[in-house]
């Protein structure tokens, strides 16, 4: 921005009060702050790829969704300059670095690695599969989410499959247990499929829930009950679908108007 005379130095002495953003890959500072990357490379960067996926194999591709978590560093950062600006009248510049971003979301991962000298690995805690808490591929080749860590989940979980006897291997912290009741859950789990789970689970409340694709989650009732999936007015009289807005405002509800920009450029449609 400063090659285009649009700088923070060079809008700051316009209007003190400024608040500047900038989100870069590395950051405005270190060795690599003028080095080129992506998504993966931050995450991979930062140690996050390190404990995420299967023990067995590479870590997890990256679909592009995550790309939130450096989103919220930016809004955060923002508007904690704007309550400080209210207190002090000065505005301040920014500097959001997506790895930056990505090592701070390491969360209980780091603690145990900084303060108690644990490196994390895939499969090996509660939630990055060292326990059941994990996907499971139903008999057409679907795959089913299992969240029920909570012993009343648990208990709904194992009774439904007729796992009672494994009650307690499901709250067991020994991996071996773990290993024991993931294995029960493979092979109850694979004996029917996806659609037959979902309505066998439907009123159910065990942490346990099908895994969709954006066009079948388009369609959920949760979803669409909550405007997640909207139309918008093409211009033609026709409506363009298109993801709604995630934040409810209860004063101030969102209006989506436009439906973007053709390519290459022209004027966007409203």
């Amino acid at each position: 921005m400063d090659r285009l005379g649009i700088g923070y130095e060079t809008l700051r002495a316009i209007n003190p009060k400024l608040i500047y953003c900038a989100i870069t890959g590395y950051g405005q500072t270190g060795p690599y702050r003028d080095r080129a990357g992506h998504d993966i490379n931050y995450l991979a960067l930062a140690g996050v790829s390190s404990h995420c996926g299967r023990s067995d194999s590479a870590p997890h591709g990256y679909s592009g969704c995550g790309r939130c978590w450096w989103f919220a560093h930016a809004v955060m950062g923002i508007l904690a300059a704007f309550v400080e600006r209210q207190q002090t009248g000065e505005g301040q510049f920014v500097d959001i670095s997506m790895t930056d971003a990505a090592f701070a979301l390491n969360g209980m991962a780091g603690a145990a690695c900084l303060a108690g000298g644990v490196e994390q690995k895939p499969e090996t805690t509660l939630l990055n599969g060292g326990s059941f808490y994990d996907y499971y591929q139903t008999q057409d080749g679907r795959w089913l989410s299992v969240g029920s860590l909570e012993p009343q989940f648990s208990a709904r979980l194992c009774d439904i499959l007729e796992l009672a006897d494994m009650k307690s291997l499901a709250l067991s912290q020994k991996p071996e247990h773990q290993k024991a009741f993931k294995a029960a859950l493979s092979e109850k789990i694979q004996q029917k499929t996806l659609e037959q789970w979902q309505v066998i689970f439907a009123d159910t409340d065990a942490c346990v829930e099908p895994v969709l694709t954006i066009s079948e989650a388009a369609e959920h009732p949760q979803l669409k009950a909550r405007d997640m999936v909207i139309g918008v007015d093409r211009g033609d009289g026709t409506l363009q679908r298109q993801i709604g807005f995630p934040i409810k405002f209860e004063k101030t509800p969102a209006v989506t108007t436009r439906i973007g920009q053709p390519l290459g450029g022209g004027k966007p449609k409203t």
